[in-house]
């Protein structure tokens, strides 16, 4: 009898949790983004006037790295060039000495991950026969996503030969590599920094 309340638990316990709504997966691509900023605060955004912006975008993959220049990632480029000139600043190309400089970076980092199988006991110990059945195992996922910097030109340090990142965002969600959505994803990061613009 015992046996048998209890298997009718666990199946009614697994039957509702299998109904029930997850409203993360109800979302479209657009709704999943995440736009994350960060900014220097000793940073005088009004005291820049130019900037220039990197010819590629670097691409991240764990522990490799490399440039690219697909009709996406000019499209990201164009887009930041944009907004920055809707802000105010002045597009200049890099050896006039722009005040700013922006990179764009594409990065996807995998990862191998253990999870720990519930009913491991369930089957292995209570009702035996079993034996052997693994208490663990292992997926792999993957994350993409868009990192953009703006860096002070105008004030490096030439002595540790350091550029300082006054400004960075990150592109988080679904979505990230549908060139529909470029235009949307650089506006809503570049518009929850309101503190750069220069009007």
């Amino acid at each position: 009898m015992l046996r048998k309340a209890s298997f009718l638990i666990i199946s009614a316990t697994i039957w509702l949790t299998s109904c029930s709504n997850d409203p993360v997966n109800d979302l479209s691509d657009l709704d999943s983004q995440v736009f994350i900023t960060n900014r220097d605060k000793s940073a005088n955004f009004k005291s820049f006037k130019t900037f220039s912006v990197s010819d590629s975008v670097t691409v991240v993959q764990d522990s490799r790295s490399g440039t690219a220049l697909t009709s996406l990632d000019k499209d990201l480029l164009s887009r930041i060039i944009t907004n920055m000139q809707n802000l105010g600043y002045t597009y200049v190309a890099v050896n006039k000495n722009p005040d700013v400089g922006l990179t764009a970076a594409r990065i996807t980092n995998t990862y191998l991950n253990v999870a720990s199988n519930p009913y491991s006991s369930y089957w292995g110990g209570y009702y035996g026969g079993f034996y052997g059945y693994p208490g663990y195992y292992t997926y792999e996922t993957s994350e993409s996503y868009w990192a953009i910097s703006m860096l002070d030109l105008k004030n490096a340090d030439s002595t540790a030969q350091r550029l300082n990142v006054i400004w960075d965002a990150q592109i988080r969600g679904g979505g990230l590599a549908n060139p529909d959505y470029i235009d949307q994803m650089v506006d809503s990061a570049f518009g929850q920094s309101t503190y750069l613009s220069l009007k």
